[in-house]
């Protein structure tokens, strides 16, 4: 039994002598293989100056009518016939762009914000994404 432990105790130590040698080793040469790249359009997510404008989209009820909101550089918006928005100021944050509108009652004015996650495709198409709903944009 002592001889057991005694073998055991000397290939332990040269299994750990092996491992603190310094070794070299031959350069791993990766290979890769050619893959096939398919053509997308690319969203784009750019910074405040590339929202900056007029968007607008067809209207529901009438497509030949444009309707839609500027976006202006000092964090000011409105409306572009658009009755049922009256948009007021707007701010980005990350991919989100959120926009507050002014509630006109008959006693009183309050604010609501809806937040989007965007997205620009083809610098002139903005999407705009909230509860899984998409509407598109094109800027003007």
């Amino acid at each position: 039994m002592k001889i057991k432990q005694t073998v055991l105790a000397l290939a332990l130590v040269a299994i750990a002598f092996a491992s603190c040698k310094q070794q070299t080793e031959a350069p791993v040469v990766e290979e890769t293989t050619p893959t096939e790249t398919v053509a997308e359009s690319t969203p784009v997510i750019l910074d405040m100056k590339h929202l900056v404008g007029e968007w607008t989209q067809p209207n529901g009820a009438d497509a030949s009518l444009l309707q839609g909101f500027e976006l202006k550089e000092d964090g000011t918006m409105s409306s572009i016939k658009d009755q049922a928005n009256q948009y007021t100021k707007w701010k980005m944050v990350d991919n989100t762009i959120t926009f507050e509108t002014a509630m006109v009652g008959t006693d009183s004015t309050s604010v609501k914000s809806a937040t989007y996650t965007y997205e620009i495709v083809d610098q002139n198409v903005l999407k705009l994404t909230a509860n899984g709903v998409t509407e598109e944009f094109t800027k003007k």
